[in-house]
């Protein structure tokens, strides 16, 4: 690229070579090897500075947030790409400085997204038109609306198609945005800037640089909120220090008086309206613009009339709070984000304690935590958006489950996505997101750090009947986490050839072939864990892919009949194999004993039984050995291979022609397919074929027992220092 992002924080030019340059700027790290004429963009490194955050009721949900200077985005928080979830995924729905970006709640297509100085459209993702739909002044000589920076923007609870903006005076739209309606008198103070002190002097030169900090507009609405639990119930807060509540949607009253302990003129950085009571709301400020970077966060429960200070955990003068938030379902659980990460409340808001795992130590500017998938979902300053799937152990996190050994959380339900390789070979040098673990998340308490050997994770259909087992690498003491991958257990163990090539497919960086059983049908489930006489139980359902809703319970049955036949047809070739392998393994261990130097003399006929017994083997061979591909052919393989005209046609391994049949049926949702019906038919002759085989093999094997028992025999009366045992192959 020739062009690249303005506004240049950091540059780096190679002291040994000038044409070498790095550059960071408001777009990302940008490198050029030719003094500047051209650059190259780092596009792998997630380093987006995300404002706010939003979601959508899709499956998988999209995530919509605006960023610094560089437009407002929306993206899958999962894609059916086994890759993950790549930049190609993402798509702009507003320009410039990106802030709020709101999706309309039943119509996923609509999104309100808002650039700086209150420009806000509502966009049409089916076409990506948009309409501008800024409130506008009745007439050209009014004085000017004024909006903040970051303008808040939200979507009524009650209405969908009513929105509410704020600019110095709370808007009402009912029509998506297409009219406004000013709700409130002016909620500021109104104060004219130019009277304000900077670092303790006034300026009034307007040449002055950074005079307004880039600030367009003073003073303005920063917050908004309404109660999801009564219409008209509405809260704001403004950046000179004001904070407004109605009870009726039209009637506003200051109620900022009323926090102590918080300077005059505070920035309020967040206002919420709590979702279990109308008169319940939280407020944060941020005094960093005055060079205090106290902590400041409030609770009030009679609509503003007294506040408490709910900072209990969170380190004073530790930089400021941004953000607050509370669960959906479980009023005891809070979540701040602030200038140096995020913390959780277990007691609402009466302790706090910061929440981690691998999230980094970094500005967390908004919080949203997803109704239905129950994820946690932040808006960082530097490191994008991170997500924390399934945040049930929090949400039910209770002095009675952290004293109890062993306590499962609800498991939400389980979308068996049908993955795909949308795309290969793209280097290392392009950014990817991880998916959410596929299958079913599963976590669990236990109060102390238990022996693997004594914890037991079972799954059960509806009928409670155990179809697979779940086995952790490593557990602690605290919340633990599992998944199941939705399908049952192998049924028959895997072999060590088996367990070799998926070790091999791991190192080579593919993707590992499927260890478990059978894939299982969309249904009703249940966990059970047991950690010695402790044992907790948890149902969940599993769901189909919301894309796929041709598939019906009738080929549905025959798909899993067919399924269900190849497992028993799986069996009874592991058995067949176990047979063989238990005559090949003997032989072998036999012809090499007989090369010891200690080892009698072995009657000729008895070698050439040995012999026509492992011809026998060899010409089986191929029926139960597996084909590997990773196995490199031997120098004479290859010489004999090379000397063929053609190479010889091999069917895979017994085991493995029944596997591609199962991946075949589970790869597509339908019916099996004549001609699939016609190559498991295939497959149960040649199982027919391999039983016979195998019982020709024990019928040379018996006699060729009986001639080593006879040989035995005779090489005890001849030689006393050492003695052939008798052994049976089969």
């Amino acid at each position: 690229m020739t062009r690249i992002h303005v506004d240049f924080h950091a540059i780096w030019i190679d002291p040994a070579n000038s044409d070498n340059m790095i550059v960071g700027c408001d777009g990302g790290i940008h490198f050029s090897r030719d003094g500047g004429r051209s650059w190259d963009a780092r596009e792998q490194i997630a380093i987006g500075q995300f404002y706010e955050i939003a979601y959508d009721m899709a499956k998988p949900y999209k995530v919509c947030g605006g960023l610094q200077d560089n437009s407002s985005w929306c993206g899958p928080s999962a894609t059916t790409n086994v890759r993950g979830i790549t930049n190609e995924d993402w798509y702009t729905v507003q320009g410039g400085d990106g802030f709020y970006a709101q999706v309309d709640p039943e119509e996923p297509w609509t999104v309100y997204a808002e650039s700086q100085d209150g420009n806000v459209a509502r966009r049409d993702l089916r076409t990506h038109e948009a309409r501008d739909i800024r409130p506008r002044e009745d007439d050209d000589k009014m004085p000017r609306y004024r909006f903040q920076w970051n303008t808040p923007l939200l979507i009524s609870k009650h209405d969908r198609k009513t929105i509410y903006y704020g600019g110095n005076f709370v808007f009402k739209s009912t029509d998506q945005g297409d009219n406004w309606k000013r709700v409130s008198p002016d909620l500021t103070s109104g104060v004219d800037r130019k009277t304000l002190s900077i670092m303790g002097r006034k300026v009034e030169d307007r040449t002055t640089l950074s005079r307004n900090d880039g600030v367009a507009a003073f003073p303005t609405i920063t917050t908004l909120s309404e109660s999801p639990v009564r219409a008209g119930v509405l809260w704001a807060g403004t950046d000179d220090g004001n904070l407004h509540v109605t009870r009726d949607g039209e009637t506003w009253k200051n109620v900022v008086a009323n926090v102590p302990g918080v300077p005059k003129g505070t920035y309020v950085s967040r206002v919420l309206s709590s979702a279990f009571d109308p008169g319940t709301a939280y407020v944060t400020f941020d005094g960093h613009r005055s060079d205090d970077l106290n902590i400041y966060l409030y609770k009030t429960t009679d609509y503003g009339q007294t506040w408490k200070a709910i900072t209990s955990g969170i380190p004073k003068n530790g930089g400021t709070l941004h953000v607050i938030r509370e669960h959906p379902r479980n009023r005891d659980l809070l979540f701040a984000g602030g200038e140096f990460g995020l913390y959780v409340s277990f007691d609402r808001g009466e302790n706090w304690q910061e929440l981690k795992n691998n999230l980094p130590r970094v500005p967390v500017d908004d919080i949203a935590i997803h109704p239905r998938g129950n994820d946690l979902i932040l808006a960082t300053h530097g490191r994008s958006v991170w997500i924390l799937d399934s945040i049930s152990a929090l949400e039910q996190m209770t002095a009675k489950v952290a004293d109890s050994d062993c306590q499962v959380f609800d498991v939400r339900p389980a979308t068996m996505w049908r993955m795909a390789r949308k795309r290969d070979f793209d280097a290392h040098d392009v950014f990817v997101g991880a998916n959410p673990p596929a299958g079913a998340i599963i976590d669990f308490w236990t109060r102390g750090k238990p022996d693997l050997k004594d914890v037991k994770i079972s799954i059960l259909d509806a009928a409670g009947k155990v179809i697979a087992s779940v086995k952790p690498a490593s557990l602690e003491a605290g919340v633990n986490r599992v998944v199941w991958g939705l399908r049952t257990d192998r049924p028959v163990p895997l072999t060590a050839q088996e367990q070799a090539m998926a070790a091999q497919f791991a190192a080579a960086g593919g993707d590992a072939p499927n260890t478990g059983g059978p894939l299982v049908d969309p249904g009703d489930y249940s966990v059970e864990i047991s950690i010695r006489a402790d044992r907790s139980v948890k149902k969940f359902k599993v769901e189909e892919d919301p894309r796929i809703t041709w598939f019906s319970a009738a080929d549905r049955a025959k798909r899993r009949a067919a399924i269900d036949d190849l497992v028993e047809m799986t069996k009874q070739a592991d058995a067949l194999r176990k047979r063989f392998t238990s005559a090949d393994s003997g032989l072998t261990a036999l012809q090499n004993a007989w090369k010891r130097p200690d080892a009698p003399k072995i009657p000729d006929d008895v070698k050439k039984m040995a012999d026509a017994l492992k011809k026998t083997l060899d010409d089986i061979r191929p029926v139960f050995a597996l084909r590997n591909f990773f196995d490199t052919p031997s120098p004479d393989e290859r010489k004999a291979e090379l000397l063929k005209p053609e190479p010889d046609f091999v069917l895979p391994a017994l085991l493995q022609r029944i596997s591609q049949q199962i991946q075949g049926l589970e790869s597509f949702a339908a019916a099996p397919s004549e001609s699939q019906l016609k190559q498991i038919a295939m497959v149960k002759t040649a199982l027919v074929d391999a039983g016979q085989s195998v019982d020709k093999l024990r019928d040379q094997v018996t006699k060729f027992n009986d001639a080593m028992n006879a040989a035995g025999t005779s090489a005890r009366a001849t030689s006393s220092s050492s003695r052939l045992q008798p052994r049976r192959l089969l």
